[in-house]
C-alpha cells in the first residue's frame, strides 16, 4: 500500500477552498465587469433562501450573500474531501481513475440541474456559458493542486493509462 506523507482531509479541504476560491473569484469579476459586483452570491443566497420568489436584483442582498458563501464554500470543501479519497483509491486501483472522471461529469451535470431547478429564472441570470466556465476553472485548480500534490497518482497513469 502507498504510503501518502499528507492527510487526505487537509489535501481535500486545501483543494476544495481553492476550487471554491477560484468560482468565486470568476463570478466577482464577471460581476464587477456588470458593474453589480457581488450580484451573483446575492442571487443565489436569495434564490437558495426562497426557491419560490423571484430574487432581487438590486441592492444585494448581505444575508444572501453570507448564506450562498457559505453553502457554496460547504459545498467546495465537501468535493474536495471526495476527490482526495478517491486519489488515495486511484493511486492504487485502476478502476478508481476512471471515477475521478465520472465524478467530474456528474459534479457538473448536478450544479448545474441543481442550479437550475431551485428557480425558473434562474437560467436567465446564468447563463450555461459562465456556469461551465466557471465549474471548469473550479476543476483546473483543484485538478492542478492535486497533480502536484500527488506523484504517485502521475505513475500510476503512467503505468495504466485511464481507460486501460
Amino acid at each position: 500500500m502507498t504510503h501518502h506523507h499528507h492527510s487526505w482531509t487537509g489535501e481535500g479541504l486545501d483543494a476544495g477552498l481553492l476550487g471554491g476560491s477560484a468560482v468565486a473569484v470568476w463570478f466577482l469579476i464577471k460581476d464587477t465587469l456588470a458593474g453589480q459586483p457581488l450580484r451573483t452570491p446575492s442571487l443565489l443566497g436569495q434564490i437558495l433562501l426562497s426557491p419560490s420568489q423571484a430574487p432581487i436584483i438590486s441592492p444585494s442582498d448581505f444575508g444572501a450573500i453570507v448564506i450562498y458563501t457559505a453553502a457554496h464554500f460547504m459545498a467546495f470543501v465537501l468535493l474536495g474531501l471526495l476527490v482526495s479519497w478517491v486519489i488515495r483509491l486511484a493511486v492504487i486501483h485502476h478502476v478508481a481513475r476512471f471515477a475521478l472522471l465520472v465524478l467530474a461529469v456528474v459534479f457538473e451535470f448536478f450544479f448545474f440541474v441543481v442550479i437550475q431547478s431551485f428557480s425558473e429564472s434562474v437560467g436567465q441570470y446564468f447563463p450555461a456559458f459562465w456556469v461551465l466556465s466557471g465549474n471548469l476553472l473550479a476543476g483546473v485548480v483543484m485538478g492542478g493542486y492535486f497533480w502536484r500534490r500527488h506523484p504517485s497518482l502521475r505513475r500510476a497513469l503512467g503505468r495504466v493509462p485511464l481507460g486501460a
